[in-house]
């Protein structure tokens, strides 16, 4: 494959910029591949550039390969976000979709009718019960309370 191809492939998934500068002095330059993602999937790594310093000699020799490699990992990169999108928003639905079940299910009548409770009155229930036991009824028709937190 040809650097050009390699740029193209690379140019499908994201727009590029290429900044190419050289210095005179240590005979080298560097050459930077600065992708912006067209789907902004919001993963930082999409958006890392490529920058290299090399000789133009050794931009001659291994340039296309460390392009193709940096393609490769990027979208690789591209499908594992992809990937993580697709399973979280799956993860969302699924979620809501269980959140309106149990609020559905909550609004529903229960089946099971609620039996009133009867109170007998404090002077039927001394009637009632034997001598001397008069004392306990007040104490035994009222609701009983427990303190739960002492």
């Amino acid at each position: 494959m040809s650097m050009f191809a390699e740029l193209f492939a690379l140019a499908s998934n994201a727009t590029l910029t290429l900044i190419v500068s050289a210095d005179a002095g240590s005979g080298q330059m560097t050459v930077s591949v600065i992708p912006k993602p067209k789907d902004d999937s919001g993963e930082a790594a999409l958006r890392q550039p490529l920058c290299l310093t090399a000789t133009p000699q050794e931009f001659d020799a291994g340039f296309l390969d460390a392009l193709r490699d940096y393609r490769e990992v990027r979208t690789s990169l591209a499908d594992q976000a992809a990937a993580t999108k697709e399973v979280l928003e799956a993860a969302q639905s699924a979620s809501l979709k269980k959140a309106s079940e149990a609020t559905s299910k909550a609004g529903r009548p229960t089946t099971a009718a609620a039996k009133p409770v009867s109170r007998v009155a404090e002077g039927e229930a001394s009637a009632a019960l034997p001598s001397g036991a008069g004392g306990t009824v007040a104490a035994a028709s009222e609701p009983q309370s427990q303190d739960l937190f002492g």
